[in-house]
């Protein structure tokens, strides 16, 4: 229980994080950064981050990150943010969930520390 509590807090730090450094102070704090639930119009959202949605929605994170890495790799600009969006909302499903699919929350730790090195964040600071 610990060790969970101990890594949803890690998670929860380095989106806030780098979230603050990408917006700029106190965005890290608002409430609006969610995937995306509706079908983007063109120009409207951010259709990673609405595939993203969707396919956490359906239970298949593994995919989804599959999907938020060949993004970052093709060097599409909305995957930072959508992804941080993303193992953001993977950090708040019940562990029952994340069993269920077969996602440690050690996954989404790792994950998240990979997108932000793709990025050139130093989660040093962080003492990670």
């Amino acid at each position: 229980m610990y060790r969970q509590d101990w890594l949803m807090r890690q998670i929860e730090t380095i989106t806030r994080y780098v979230f603050s450094l990408l917006l700029g102070k106190g965005a890290a704090l608002r409430s609006d950064y969610h995937l995306e639930t509706k079908r983007p119009e063109a120009g409207d959202a951010n259709p990673l981050s609405f595939r993203l949605g969707a396919l956490l929605r359906a239970e298949r994170p593994g995919e989804a990150e599959d999907l938020l890495l060949a993004a970052v790799e093709e060097g599409d600009p909305e995957a930072l943010p959508a992804g941080l969006r993303f193992y953001e909302a993977l950090n708040e499903l019940p562990d029952e969930t994340l069993a269920r699919c077969d996602f440690p929350r050690e996954e989404i730790l790792s994950g998240l520390k990979e997108l932000c090195a793709a990025y050139g964040y130093d989660l040093s600071l962080l003492g990670l």
